[in-house]
């Protein structure tokens, strides 16, 4: 019985770190991009918006097999509920969805996400 647990765990471990690989480079152009923004809104306001993007405190999701990657996370500082990014993936490139409702999208399709890593309580 402890074999088999442990071959679950072990199954259970290198399906997620494939998956995560599977959308890696579409995770880190999102990524790059959304630093881009996070530098620019911190050039505007400087005293209320974090200096950088740290991809550890954000919560990310991919969609309909890498199609939109969504960055979920808090750039201004003493922010009291996190912000969502969407990002959709043609042709290799990321082009943010300024008019997307990436929360709401969320909302309605967090079961259906190919892949999430969350590494901030959204509740906070």
């Amino acid at each position: 019985m402890k074999k088999l647990f442990v071959m679950a765990v072990a199954i259970l471990m290198i399906a997620t770190a494939c998956s995560s690989g599977k959308y890696a480079d579409k995770i880190d152009k999102a990524s790059n991009k959304q630093q881009k923004y996070q530098t620019h809104l911190h050039k505007d306001h400087k005293e209320d918006v974090d200096k950088k993007f740290d991809k550890k405190e954000a919560n990310i999701y991919v969609f309909d097999d890498g199609k939109y990657v969504m960055i979920a996370y808090k750039p201004l500082k003493n922010d009291a509920e996190a912000q969502y990014f969407t990002y959709q993936f043609k042709d290799g490139k990321a082009k943010y969805l300024k008019a997307f409702n990436s929360k709401g999208y969320y909302q309605k399709h967090k079961e259906d996400a190919d892949y999430e890593e969350e590494n901030m309580n959204l509740n906070e």
